[in-house]
């Protein structure tokens, strides 16, 4: 039996072939009422439209990056993939993503985009995104959307966590507690790189602030740029090597910290089993807590700020979808807030501490 053609669709329907493709591509120039009657033909006829034919009347690639900072295998940047997939897949779209690890090689990424013209739309995780690139890739009519990244300037729309709200949360925890004096830990920072976990010290420093602390009982402690060298390349975890450094500047302070906060769970981790391996304990001797509420940190009883990279990628892609059919997106810049999740690491501060 011969295989089904437009053709034949068009012919069931009792419309144009230029109807059945606009149909069958999701269209909005197509009444509902024809709409389903193409598609109730088409499946009569179990026909349905390539999507190289889609794609080539349509103009458009049904494709949208995603790039992501460090490697794809890590937990959030597996989530985002799967919460942008879970919005995109059912749309048609197949989402293609890339990673980069320093700044040639996301310099490199966009000097090929327009030249590929291979999507859409581009998704960026993390990245603060310069001005003239999105001129660049708004000439060719590539909508960009951010996710988590440290500004909104240069994204059509955004959606990431209020690290500020967050920070600020786990600022006032550790205050409560009777922490008198705390720390921020974090990675190295390279200045060629900023990305959205990048403000969270600054966070830091102004929700101390607002809570009552003096500069120099609020410390901040960067990884030495060495240190983070021996870090898995695009991440924020914090090595052995790290782990160890931060600590002994933690002990070396005339009143150490006992209240203690890190960048992200990947890097707080390293610093709470070196605390551990020295035989200093939480919540007996400190209280530390981490951001994101990986699966990791949920199997030490780590106490952290919980967020769902999934849920962010799903917004991230419900918006790209706006951008491309010209909808109306009512918070184009939004942030979503982190909730603070209480377990076995935080306490009261030790006695006369």
């Amino acid at each position: 039996m011969a295989r089904a053609t437009i053709s034949d669709v068009a012919a069931a329907a009792g419309v144009s072939q230029a109807t059945v493709s606009r149909a069958l591509r999701g269209s909005t120039n197509v009444s509902p009422a024809t709409r389903a009657k193409v598609e109730q033909a088409a499946e009569s006829l179990n026909f349905t439209l390539s999507k190289s034919a889609s794609t080539l009347a349509s103009g458009r690639t049904m494709r949208v990056l995603l790039l992501v900072s460090g490697p794809l295998n890590t937990w959030f940047n597996a989530s985002v993939l799967q919460g942008v997939y879970n919005v995109l897949a059912p749309e048609g779209y197949d989402v293609i993503p890339s990673f980069v690890l320093n700044r040639s090689q996301l310099d490199r990424f966009f000097r090929n985009l327009p030249r590929d013209r291979n999507a859409d739309a581009i998704i960026i995780t993390s990245f603060k995104f310069d001005t003239t690139l999105h001129d660049q890739l708004s000439a060719l009519g590539m909508p960009v959307v951010g996710l988590n990244s440290p500004s909104t300037a240069g994204f059509d729309a955004s959606i990431g966590i209020d690290n500020a709200s967050a920070i600020a949360s786990g600022v006032h925890l550790l205050r409560s507690l009777g922490h008198q004096r705390i720390a921020f830990v974090h990675n190295y920072i390279p200045h060629d790189m900023v990305y959205g976990t990048s403000t969270r010290a600054a966070a830091f420093r102004a929700a101390a602030a607002d809570a009552g602390y003096a500069e120099h009982d609020a410390i901040m402690i960067e990884a030495d740029q060495r240190d983070a060298a021996t870090a898995t390349p695009g991440t924020t975890e914090a090595s052995a090597t790290t782990a160890a450094h931060i600590v002994a500047r933690l002990l070396s302070c005339n009143r150490h910290p006992t209240g203690i906060m890190g960048e992200t769970d990947e890097f707080t981790i390293p610093v709470y089993k070196e605390l551990l391996r020295q035989h200093i304990a939480a919540p007996r001797d400190f209280s530390i807590m981490g951001f994101d509420d990986a699966p990791i940190s949920r199997a030490l009883d780590l106490t952290t700020l919980h967020q769902d990279p999934a849920a962010l990628g799903s917004a991230a892609a419900r918006k790209v979808l706006a951008l491309l059919r010209g909808e109306t997106i009512r918070h184009v810049h939004a942030l979503v807030p982190a909730t603070l999740v209480l377990r076995d690491t935080t306490g009261r501060a030790p006695a006369g501490r």
